[in-house]
């Protein structure tokens, strides 16, 4: 009778262990970039949209360093790249004006909320404050999406009701639940009012607006073009890394479980901007937390750090 009890244990242990090793097996997989976008974004447009008006284009791109978590394990931002670490960084992008206009996209979170979802990570006091005052002087402010990490430094700031009018949210990113989580409430919400636009919208000149739903319901493409020919795309979380982009391979399916995404479309944007390395190489792609390839483009004068 024992030895019958114990077989039964042992085998219904083994099949538990089965099952995890086919679960994490599965969830570290990713989802296949296809060989062909499906994703409806026509560059051509884009540019055309972007010097539509004839007026003045920006002049620089400045971004702002404002925190880092180490630690996230490389598994779950490239699919299949090891089970090494990285490190996530946190930026705020000033689009400036040769007239003193400026267009801030992103503005990061406050220390509370990063410190309550990356615990012990690094955080500039100083270099949140110059975002904040940044927020004050800008002539129109947007996010690629609407994650605490990129919007909760509105939600959080003590100039809302002197900003509001110039905060540009989407109505997808004021309607979605990570909105809420990021710090919006049903009242600071109410003293918003929602973008709403089909594909494209030209923010400023120079600047347009392009949706690309799927990391959030809200997420959305920044393109940015200067007065000198420079062009930039700031892809959002639609990639976490330039690895993302070049192999082109997507986050695991974990990551896309836990994180509510929408791989498939998700899969489509990569393709997207992965082939934009070879019809386009002169646009220059921006990954948000990507801290090594905002650093070469700061050495080789493409962003300036710091805002003004």
């Amino acid at each position: 009778m024992k030895r019958t009890l114990w077989r039964r244990v042992g085998l219904a242990v083994a099949a538990l262990l089965l099952v995890l090793v086919v679960v994490v097996a599965v969830g570290l997989s990713d989802v296949s970039v296809p060989d062909s976008s499906r994703f409806d974004a026509d560059l051509g447009a884009i540019r055309a949209l972007a010097v539509s008006t004839g007026a003045p284009l920006p002049t620089e791109l400045r971004s702002q360093h404002v925190g880092r978590a180490p630690g996230v394990p490389q598994a779950l931002v490239v699919a299949g790249s090891g089970f090494g670490e990285v490190a996530f960084d946190f930026y705020a992008y000033q689009v400036v004006y040769a007239d003193g206009r400026t267009v801030l996209v992103d503005v990061v979170n406050d220390e509370k909320t990063q410190q309550a979802n990356f615990p012990g990570s690094e955080f500039d006091a100083a270099a949140y404050a110059r975002v904040q005052e940044a927020l004050r002087r800008a002539d129109a402010t947007v996010v690629t999406h609407e994650h605490f990490d990129h919007c909760a430094g509105i939600a959080h700031s003590a100039h809302l009701d002197e900003v509001a009018r110039k905060v540009h949210l989407t109505d997808e990113q004021l309607r979605s639940p990570h909105a809420e989580e990021a710090g919006f409430t049903a009242e600071l919400r109410a003293k918003l009012t929602p973008l709403q636009y089909e594909r494209m919208h030209l923010l400023r000149p120079g600047v347009v607006l392009i949706k690309a739903p799927g990391h959030t319901p809200g997420s959305q493409l920044v393109y940015v073009r200067l007065a000198d020919g420079r062009e930039f795309l700031l892809v959002g979380d639609v990639a976490w890394h330039q690895d993302n982009i070049q192999l082109p391979r997507m986050h695991p399916r974990l990551t896309n479980w836990l994180g509510g995404e929408e791989a498939q479309a998700m899969s489509h944007q990569l393709r997207w901007l992965h082939d934009l390395r070879r019809t386009a190489p002169e646009l220059h792609p921006v990954v948000s937390h990507d801290g090594a390839q905002m650093q070469d483009y700061q050495r080789r004068g493409l962003i300036l750090d710091g805002l003004r």
